[in-house]
């Protein structure tokens, strides 16, 4: 097309869309006519994305109106892409400026600025902080007005007037703004704001543009003296089917009527803001309603739309839906479009009550106006981290969830005469229908019969295998007959009576026969294969090619073929052609998105060969290197020019090289690299068929949620990769969607599996894991109520309802055996008349602190004291001994314990609610507080469960509750309500921070500062701390740790009156606080999710400690300069403030030493050491990346991948395996996106010398239920962390627990006090044993399949604390019984020897890894008895008991022959044989360059390359292909140096 006419084309464009959207016929009232002042006016406004297309409308035909005045207008997406002296240029030339529903990034920009003194400034309906701003001509352009009012006064202030009690709109305003004077023209401004139409939004303009507006004594009149007048909005409108604008009394009729005559089957209600009917919002409400009345499955659905004012008016919203439906009979759902809460924050109780009786379920939905479709396609993360807590976190306060992304931004379009970017939203058809298709799902548990519904009920079954049925504290077999027996009350079909079990233990054996994953073992499943449903190659293929392509791909060919996928869309697909209908600017905003993809997952390649076991390793590090540098190539030709590839992908040289590329790695077959390949894969398959585990009663299935696949790949779990689920697992769920065609879907007790599947962390699309699985049945959650953290991501992820239960029982710990007989030695010497006794009672006590091999932990408990008193603990006076010893045992005496596992809807005893409130009255948790409500709360709790659970099954509604540890929580009871967490926009709260605040004073006084010495002696870097970060404990105890971490930065929060953050405050360093710490930060996959903008502000934390060195660095390292600058630009605003508001206090306050500010003095030697070994690199990249100290796993990833690994004892040799395998995992940094640095990107090497200078870590735990060794959380980030700085160091840093369930007695303990003061307290207590034995199966599963599972885990990861007495305590009670309780030969009865078996097979593994030194005595004992379990009983399942794991060639040689021989026969009946697919791994004709060669010799093996494949490639037909692939390797060359010199 010819340049001239293109130009024309854009120009019709441009000015059509003007005409189509501002073409309106000019209805201004006479007051709008003209301005009283005739004078210019330049009038700036900072809007929404949202609300600019409305206000640029309302800008033409006031500038229609009023020529000589101008005015520009930029959107909040606009503000953020602006340099600040751009902003800056826009304000001060601004006579008034208009700040309109302006919230987040902008707001501290906009609060930083210095403004004209005369200037008119309105600040309404957004961030509060911004009031501060207002400046009018009433008030002489006084600033600060809102700063003096109290609470209760702006409260009074920021009042709706939307009472229809107390008169007229206009009424209500002036009695306002008689009440406030000084307000009077910002109440007006407001007016015309919120009653939003195109008069008022033109008033508000007139306002604007005359500043010689008087009245008299303050009053508001309605004359030509006047202002314009406010056109009061409708605070409620509603539509039908959103054609037809109707009345509420019409709706009700039109509802009973339609129900009389069944002209509709059910209604579902669209529950939107008051501007949802604009364009760009409307098309929404037409699209959903289009999909309900052609939805394929049955006749149509009414649809009505309800638009309601902020505030009171959406509580009348709400209850105008009651009153709507009150006289049907049919099925209803609301799905709402609000965010933040429905009824605004007085208004969120009475709503969330309307809900719970209205009694159905609420859907939010979510415009993305942020995002375009190919950038939401290309994101990693999601809704944007600062959107998610009014997005998603606020609505669940009441309920609301199940959440899916209906509309997306769409192209946008600047407004030439304002300068405004017009934002629009459009539907994303794909959610819209899976939205509808689930509710359809919720109205047939509305209407359906019980008798006629079909319920599939998933449980846990991970690691996979007999031996592991069961949930967190929850007694899963149990629970599970609780409900089947529940379900035939309700009048569910669950089959014949004689199949029905009669009872849970009846129920188990069917579960182990049917219901278990034995993917390692033949004879297994073979047995199996024959008893459940075997689901054909074909039938799965079937669906599998229904899901989106790069779903496919990715399971196939694994995370290359999903990238591949991505590229080859954007480029050559239908995302090309999307390309070709976006703005240049938008173009190259996606295909750097698409860039940074494709540089992130190959990063992650790169790292996950690092250490591989594969013979062509290197050569496909090449091949990957040349396919990386072909990709470049081809997105900078797309960016340059957007026609490139306007031809057929096949006729493009490049493109058919980096597919061949990409088929040569494959073809090699690397773990880690690869896919799980073609239909039907390896993972639960016997003769080419897809087994589903599971037994069916009736119209109720019960199976085993399925493995995760690295039980047959265990190179997997050495990558830093995440990992789809294998074929069989999406065919589990295909199988209860579309064979079983369940209407709903329960899984039981944390957690799942299929909540952590790969992909977006929040707002998925249907091209994530978890939608896959669920589908589009409703989901219901049971879910232990301290659980939060993660069931937040079970009920967001998973698309779940959650219904929370209880914990056990939690009593105050017993003293036991030895334990109780030091209490009693120290007693006896206390008590002693005469020194001898007590001499006595002294020697006896150190004699039985060596027996309980006690010594080491006293010391380290003991640390500090000893090195001031400068004695060894034998030296240690008598006194001090029986303080130390005391203290010792009265922590021990503090902590809870669990008695037992709780069943899910059964009611407890008296005796267990008793020790429960017992428990909750200790440390002053029930103060104040009603304990006959707590009490009955507590009783009613499980029968409330239950019904909850069937309400659910009814399609129902589940009130919302806040979930915690009900014992520092009393509000979190009665449970059976659907949890919610702590906003993440609250946290650290300023009780978080107090907390905090004392734990990082405590740190500092017990843990002093270390420096490294260089080889002349002198100190150079400063030893750091590091901090885990989990959700779970942020929700206990509002972000405490987060605020431990901010106050050893010398950072604090600064909150608004509403308890939102709103900034940091840099702490000046004082006698507390005599230097500033550095910090590493460690975040969990589920904390990066539910607290993004947390790591944002640790980051920008980091940066404000070190920017208060500044001008010292400036002065004695002056080359350093420009990089500190550079460093420093995410919080230039900050920075700017603190050098603007310097006053005497604060002079010089960015001069700190560098022995005073650690922060700084580690980034000067940081940022050096990264310039001498990276002088190839830009400066400015690597003064950011001397910054970075927060960390965590790739996005769509969760877990370090060391519990996994732990469990998995044969995939591994060495413990630094597992210490890679969390830097590879775990390396990955965050923070505020900026040049050079994306957060969440791959930067392992930077993670490695970060470790390398820890000296403290630190684990928080803020929960009485959980502690170290009942999770495999625990090891796996603390363990796994100390594990990595010892990988890259060489020893294990100091290690801390803080123990903060109780703020009253706040505890920092060595981890070895910790650990094993655990150990003793619970796990090898009586109290704790006795209990679940009275449990079964579930209860020794708690003991073999968590406990000694998760020591194995310490094990591992802590082997200087985890010694050989530990093991044969643990021998001693649980093989031996040596607590007298038949512990033994408890463990042997029925399925309990599963768990035996896996006891032995841990036991084992410690003596054949060498970490417990034991006698052969022992050895021959615990293999004889492993090896008659597994002869008699069969294999458990996966872990260290599968048939291949290598302990089996360490025990046969403890056996006698006979006993050898006939384990052997059962591990070659269970061994699964694979044939051995002969693929030649190097592929023929492929042009490989060796990166390493010297570049002639690249020059000529490319050369030589490209002529033979001249003469032997068919596939490059003729010489132009020829021609184009030489100019495309040409280029490859070029790009060499540049990828090397991206990567450190």
């Amino acid at each position: 097309m010819p340049v001239i006419l293109r130009f024309f084309l854009l120009l019709i464009s441009t000015l059509s869309f003007s005409t189509l959207i501002f073409s309106a016929p000019s209805m201004a009232a006479d007051t709008n006519s003209s301005s009283k002042n005739t004078s210019s006016k330049n009038i700036v406004a900072f809007v929404s994305d949202r609300s600019s297309g409305s206000l640029v409308a309302a800008a033409h035909r006031f500038l229609d109106l009023n020529p000589q005045h101008t005015i520009s207008i930029r959107s909040v997406s606009q503000i953020n892409l602006m340099s600040d002296k751009e902003l800056m240029t826009l304000v001060v030339n601004a006579d008034a400026l208009l700040i309109a529903a302006v919230f987040a990034e902008p707001v501290e920009r906009l609060l930083n600025l210095k403004y004209p003194n005369q200037q008119i400034r309105v600040a309404i309906n957004g961030d509060r902080r911004l009031l501060s701003l207002n400046s009018d001509p009433l008030n002489q352009h006084q600033s600060g007005l809102f700063d003096i009012l109290s609470h209760d006064q702006k409260k009074s202030l920021f009042k709706r007037l939307t009472s229809a009690e107390q008169g007229s709109y206009a009424k209500q305003l002036a009695d306002q703004q008689k009440k406030w004077p000084q307000f009077t023209y910002w109440l007006q401004a407001r007016g015309y704001w919120q009653n939003r139409s195109d008069e008022n939004r033109l008033s508000l303009f007139t306002l604007l543009s005359n500043d010689s507006i008087t009245l008299e004594d303050g009053a508001v009149e309605n004359g030509t003296k006047s202002w314009p007048e406010i056109q009061a909005a409708e605070t409620l409108r509603f539509y039908l089917n959103s054609k037809h604008k109707k009345t509420q009394q019409e709706l009700t009729a039109f509802v009973k009527q339609s129900s009389i005559e069944k002209k509709a089957k059910a209604t579902v209600y669209i529950l939107d803001h008051d501007t949802g009917d604009r364009p760009g919002d409307w098309q929404l409400h037409q699209s959903l309603c289009q999909a309900m009345s052609a939805n394929e499955r049955s006749e149509k659905i009414n649809c009505i739309s309800v638009l309601s004012a902020w505030g009171d008016a959406s509580i009348n919203a709400v209850r105008a839906i009651k009153d709507i439906n009150q006289h049907s009979t049919q099925p209803f759902a609301i799905i709402s479009l609000q965010d933040f809460v429905v009824g605004g924050g007085d208004g969120r109780e009475q709503v969330s009550d309307l809900f719970t009786e209205l009694n159905v379920p609420v859907f939010k939905g979510i415009r993305v106006t942020e995002l375009n479709s190919a950038l939401y396609d290309l994101s990693s993360q999601g809704l944007p981290a600062d959107s998610v807590h009014y997005r998603i976190a606020m609505p669940e306060l009441q309920g609301i969830g199940q959440a899916h992304v209906l509309a997306l931004a769409a192209a946008t379009d600047i407004d030439t005469v304002t300068g405004a970017q017009v934002s629009k939203t459009e539907p994303v058809k794909v959610e819209i229908t899976r939205l509808v298709n689930r509710i359809q799902k919720w109205f047939a548990l509305q209407t359906k019969a019980n008798k006629d519904k079909k319920v599939a009920i998933v449980f846990y079954n991970h690691p996979p295998g007999r031996h592991n049925i069961g949930a967190d504290n929850l007694n899963v077999p149990d629970s599970l007959w609780q409900m089947l027996n529940e379900l035939k009350q309700q009048g569910y079909d669950l089959g014949p009576e004689e199949y029905f079990p009669a009872s849970a233990e009846a129920l188990l054996d069917v579960l182990q026969q049917k219901a278990v994953n034995l993917p390692e073992d033949a004879k297994a499943l073979e047995e199996m294969s024959g008893l459940i449903h075997n689901m054909t190659a074909e039938s799965y293929q079937a669906w599998f090619a229904t899901l989106p392509q790069p779903v496919q791909k990715e399971m196939q060919q694994g995370p290359l073929g999903f990238m591949h996928q991505r590229v080859e869309h954007f480029l050559f697909g239908a995302g090309h052609e999307y390309l070709l209908e976006l703005s240049q600017p938008e173009r190259q905003r996606i295909l750097t998105e698409l860039y940074e993809m494709m540089d992130s997952t190959m990063h992650d390649l790169h790292h996950a060969l690092d250490g591989i076991r594969h013979k062509g390793r290197e050569r496909a590090l090449n091949l990957l290197e040349q396919l990386e540098e072909a990709y470049v190539v081809l997105i900078d030709t797309q960016k340059a020019d957007i026609s490139a590839y306007r031809e057929s992908k096949k006729t493009t040289a490049g493109w058919q090289q980096a597919d061949k590329l990409q088929a040569a790695i494959l073809d090699m077959n690397i773990e880690g690299i690869r896919g799980w390949g073609e239909v039907p894969g390896r993972t639960m398959v016997w003769n080419n068929k897809l087994l589903i585990p599971g037994v069916q009663f009736g119209n109720v299935f019960l199976g085993p949620q399925p493995p995760r696949g690295w039980e047959l790949n265990e190179e997997l779990l050495h990558a830093n990769m995440s990992f789809p689920p294998p074929h069989q697992y999406l065919a589990f769920y295909k199988y209860l969607a579309k064979d079983f065609s369940a209407d709903a879907l329960v899984h039981v007790g944390r957690h799942s599996t299929y909540e952590f599947l790969p992909k977006r962390g929040v707002g998925l699309s249907a091209i994530d894991y978890p939608s896959i699985v669920v589908q589009d049945i409703p989901s219901i959650y049971p879910y232990i109520v301290d659980g939060v953290g993660e069931g937040i991501q079970a009920k967001r992820r998973g698309i779940a309802i959650m219904v929370d239960h209880l914990t056990p029982p939690l009593a105050i710990t017993e003293l036991y055996d030895g334990l109780l007989q030091l209490r009693q030695l120290i007693e006896s010497a206390e008590a002693a008349s005469d020194a001898t006794t007590q001499k006595k009672a002294i020697k006896a006590l150190r004699h039985k602190i060596d027996v309980l091999n006690l010594r080491d932990e006293l010391i380290a408990s003991m640390d500090e004291e000893l090195v001031v008193r400068g004695v060894g603990f034998s030296d240690v006076d008598d006194d001090f001994l029986l303080h130390e010893v005391g203290h010792y045992l009265t922590h021990l005496q503090e902590e809870f314990m669990p008695l037992g596992l709780h069943v899910f809807g059964r009611d407890w005893n008296k005796e267990s609610i008793d020790t429960m409130m017992t428990s909750m009255a200790d440390g002053d948790n029930l103060l104040n507080k009603d304990q006959s409500a707590i009490r009955k709360a507590l009783t009613l709790s499980p029968k409330a469960e239950m019904s909850a659970f069937i309400n659910a099954l009814n399609g129902g509604f589940v009130a919302p509750g806040k979930g915690n540890d009900p014992i520092r929580t009393p509000e979190a009871l009665p449970t059976g309500r659907n949890f919610y967490a702590l906003d993440g926009s609250l946290l650290p709260t300023q009780l978080g921070v107090e907390i905090g605040q004392q734990l990082a004073q405590k740190a500092r006084d017990e843990n002093k500062v270390v420096f490294k010495k260089n080889k002349a002696g002198k100190n150079t870097v400063a030893e750091k701390e590091a901090i885990i970060l989990w959700a779970s404990d942020a929700v206990r105890d509002e972000g405490a740790m987060i605020a431990f971490g901010l106050d050893m930065l010398g950072v604090k929060p600064v909150w608004n009156s509403r308890g939102i953050l709103k900034g940091l405050e840099l702490l000046p360093l004082d006698e507390k606080r005599r230097q500033r710490r550095d910090v590493l930060f460690t975040s969990s996959g589920l904390f990066r999710d539910l607290y993004g903008s947390q790591l944002e502000l640790l980051d920008k934390s980091v940066l404000l400690g070190l920017a208060a060195s500044r001008n010292t660095i400036n002065k004695q390292y002056p080359a350093l300069t420009l990089m500190l600058i550079q460093a420093l630009k995410p919080i230039d605003d900050l920075v700017d403030a603190l050098d603007l508001e310097e006053t005497q206090s604060t002079k010089d306050w960015d001069s700190e030493s560098l022995d005073q500010n650690l922060i700084a003095r580690n980034w000067v030697y940081e940022a050096k050491a990264l310039l001498i070994a990276h002088p190839e690199v830009d400066v400015n990249i690597l003064a950011r990346q001397a910054s970075l100290r927060v960390f965590g796993t790739a996005p769509g990833a969760y877990g370090a991948g060391v519990n996994r690994l732990a469990e998995r004892s044969g995939a591994w040799d060495d413990r630094k395996q597992l210490g890679e395998v969390f830097i590879k995992r775990m390396g990955h940094a965050y923070g505020v996106d900026s040049e050079g640095f994306n957060s969440g990107a791959g930067a392992q090497n930077l993670f490695k010398s970060q470790l390398n200078n820890v000296g403290n870590t630190y684990l928080g735990r803020a929960s009485n239920l959980y502690g170290l060794i009942d999770n495999n959380d625990a090891f796996d980030y603390l363990g796994g962390l100390n594990l990595a700085i010892e990988t890259v160091t060489g020893k294990q840093p100091d290690s801390f627990v803080i123990s903060h369930a109780n703020n009253q007695n706040l505890k920092m303990d060595p981890l070895e006090v910790a650990l094993l003061g655990e150990l003793r307290g619970r796990f090898l207590n009586r109290q704790w044993i006795e209990p679940l034995m009275k449990e079964g199966y579930a209860g020794a599963r708690t003991m073999g399949s968590e406990f000694v599972e998760y020591l194995w885990g310490w094990q591992v990861t802590s082997p200087e604390i985890i010694q050989s007495w530990v093991w044969e305590e643990v021998k001693s009670v649980y093989i031996d019984d040596s607590l007298n309780v038949g512990l033994d030969e408890f463990l042997k009865e029925s399925h309990n020897v599963h768990v035996q078996t896996n006891i032995l097979a841990v036991m084992l593994v410690a003596i054949e890894k060498d970490f417990w030194q034991t006698d052969e005595a022992t050895k021959q004992q615990l293999a004889e008895a492993f090896a008659k379990n597994i002869i008699e009983k069969g294999i458990p399942g996966s872990g260290h008991t599968h048939a291949n794991h290598p302990i089996y060639d360490f025990v046969k040689p403890l056996l006698d022959a006979e006993q050898a021989n006939k384990l052997e026969q059962t591990l070659a009946a269970s061994r699964m044989n694979y044939d051995e697919v002969n693929q030649d791994n190097s592929p023929a004709r492929i042009q490989e360059i060796d990166l390493q060669q010297p570049e002639q010799q690249q020059k000529e093996a490319q050369t030589e390359s490209q002529s033979e494949q001249a003469s032997e490639d068919s596939e490059l037909d003729g010489v132009d292909n020829y021609l184009y692939a030489v100019f495309a390797f040409a280029l490859l060359l070029m790009f060499v140096g540049f990828v090397r010199s991206r990567r450190l």
